[in-house]
């Protein structure tokens, strides 16, 4: 009766712990990098997603709203995007953005480090006319862009000056 006991060498163990170190160095960073571009594709879907409700239902309503950044999700405020976003019917003027108002919608932010950056015409707020059209509230034309940026990945959302939006690739690092 010969006895056989059943386990793993030391060296066995060795080999097998080389291998996942060595694996693992090498999946990792393209696991980032695509963790990276879902968090960055899911951001930027949601922005879409946002402005495109937000001419559909000035269209629906037959009166003007905007999109604006919240921190809160139920007031607009002077607060970058990347916090959260808000749709509500549109003020008569700039100043009562930060009003109480009825919120139709209000987004929070997938969450990743995806900053998002756009000139000054979008910073408060982007406005939708009843005509499906962006005008700021005092009536002038208004279209930009966004830009969003997760390390050296990015997309830019355009709005054109007819309200349609757009994404297109971006290189952050020549910002």
């Amino acid at each position: 009766m010969s006895m056989h006991t059943k386990g793993y060498t030391l060296m066995e163990l060795l080999v097998t712990l080389t291998l996942v170190v060595v694996l693992t160095t090498l999946v990792l960073p393209g696991w980032a990098a695509l963790l990276g571009e879902q968090r960055l594709a899911a951001t930027t879907n949601a922005l879409v997603q946002a402005l495109t409700a937000a001419r559909f239902e000035a269209v629906k309503r037959g009166e003007g709203v905007v999109l604006c950044p919240s921190a809160d999700g139920r007031t607009c405020a002077e607060t970058p995007y990347h916090r959260g976003w808000l749709l509500r019917p549109a003020p008569k003027t700039v100043s009562a953005l930060e009003t109480q108002a009825p919120v139709l919608r209000a987004w929070a932010v997938p969450s990743g480090a995806v900053a998002i950056h756009t000139g000054a015409g979008l910073a408060r707020y982007v406005a939708y006319r009843p005509d499906g059209q962006t005008r700021q509230l005092n009536g002038a034309l208004q279209m930009g862009s966004f830009r969003l940026c997760h390390g050296e990945r990015g997309r830019q959302v355009i709005i054109s000056r007819t309200g349609r939006v757009r994404v297109e690739q971006f290189p952050c690092g020549s910002q």
